[in-house]
């Protein structure tokens, strides 16, 4: 009886250990796990490279914008079937993806923008515009992930090249920008494979060949974002720079070397996602 009784004790206590909570605080960010989601190691180093992301995606912004200067981040463990996101408070929930998609760090750089800019853009934004926001809020965040994090494994890109992902999925047709922009809801997460990198070489588009300051109006949604503000923004019809914006991309991806073999082995990677082709 004894001996049970120990074994139950030390268990328990292992339990209790291993459940323990764990935060880390720096300027602009705290990190909130436990023993279960997470390590003490494993925090100090999401928080020294949320705090160089943080002045990273806050460069990226016009200066005259308040963003949040102080984040909450919670790490949930292994990742099964709830993707990473911002609550309505502005707090980061973070999964653990494998080990080849980068861990913690897969959604990292592409949340954090939402949660810097939630309280000053995306609440007001998403308040205040049509279905269209949600189009420009992720493409912006997915663009600026890229631009801040070009190292990263995971998702969309697996390691693959943007140009290559980008041009692969013109090819294999799907729903348009335009549908993007108009059934965001009903197409963000059951496309995502496509929705999120088409956005954000849309973005990297606008930037480079418009500018950006063009990029800075629609990521603040200063003039709104539905499509006749955003048309005056770019000083185009939005059919048109779709229309340049694919034609753009689709020599990107001529112009690469090994273009074609590279995106089947893309696709190999992305054996789980079922392409939305309609």
């Amino acid at each position: 009886m004894r001996t049970t009784h120990t074994i139950a004790l030390a268990l328990a206590l292992i339990s209790s250990l291993s459940a323990c909570a764990l935060e880390a605080r720096s300027e602009h960010l705290q990190i909130v796990g436990s023993g279960v989601s997470s390590s003490e190691e494993e925090v100090q180093r999401l928080l020294d490279m949320g705090e160089a992301l943080h002045a990273d995606v806050a460069a990226l912004h016009p200066a005259d914008v308040e963003l949040d200067g102080e984040i909450r981040v919670e790490l949930h463990g292994r990742y099964r079937r709830t993707s990473p996101y911002v609550d309505d408070e502005g707090t980061v929930h973070l999964w653990r993806f494998s080990e080849a998609e980068g861990g913690y760090r897969a959604m990292y750089a592409h949340e954090l923008v939402h949660a810097i800019a939630y309280d000053s853009l995306v609440a007001p934004t998403l308040a205040e515009s049509g279905s269209d926001a949600g189009f420009y809020l992720e493409g912006w965040a997915e663009y600026v992930a890229l631009l801040v994090d070009p190292d990263k494994t995971g998702f969309p890109l697996f390691g693959s090249d943007e140009d290559v992902v980008v041009g692969h999925w013109l090819q294999q047709g799907g729903p348009t920008l335009a549908d993007y922009r108009a059934r965001h809801e009903a197409l963000n997460m059951r496309c995502q494979g496509q929705a999120y990198i088409l956005r954000a070489s849309w973005f990297r588009y606008v930037d480079e060949e418009l500018g950006r300051e063009v990029v800075w109006d629609l990521a603040t949604a200063r003039e709104g974002l539905d499509p006749d503000s955003v048309e005056r923004v770019l000083g185009a019809p939005l059919a048109q720079v779709d229309a340049d914006w694919a034609a753009w991309a689709a020599a990107r991806y001529e112009e690469h070397p090994d273009a074609d073999a590279q995106a089947e082995a893309y696709r190999a990677k992305m054996g789980w996602y079922e392409p939305c082709l309609e």
